[in-house]
């Protein structure tokens, strides 16, 4: 049972993520870049943000990934500057298992100067 519907047996449902994570009731501006807006759940929908899955299923993964990601991100923005791309790069998305890019993500870097 779905909001009230019967799912038949054997019936495949997909979800999109990409549309979830973008809904303008939960999220303003929601097509601008801002990573802190997954930062704290403030009692919306709980699921709303699922990058990893959802409930008790979800990826066992997933605090590993974090971790890793936010050692390499920390790295990276410590030693260089992210850019955009000059002209402005435009992503082509498409959906596999899970939302890539099609073109691939460009930006530039420019190496911060060292403190004295």
């Amino acid at each position: 049972m779905f909001a009230g519907n019967l799912i038949p047996k054997d019936v495949n449902i997909t979800l999109c993520i990409y549309h979830m994570m973008r809904d303008p009731e939960q999220y303003p501006n929601p097509n601008e870049f801002d990573p802190s807006r997954f930062e704290y759940n403030d009692g919306k929908k709980p699921y709303s943000f699922v990058p990893f899955s959802a409930g008790p299923r979800n990826c066992i993964g997933q605090k590993f990934a974090m971790n890793e990601v936010k050692s390499i991100v920390s790295k990276l923005v410590r030693n260089y500057k992210l850019l955009p791309t000059n002209p402005e790069h435009k992503l082509k998305l498409v959906a596999e298992a899970v939302m890539k890019s099609k073109n691939g993500v460009k930006i530039r870097l420019a190496r911060r100067e060292k403190p004295t």
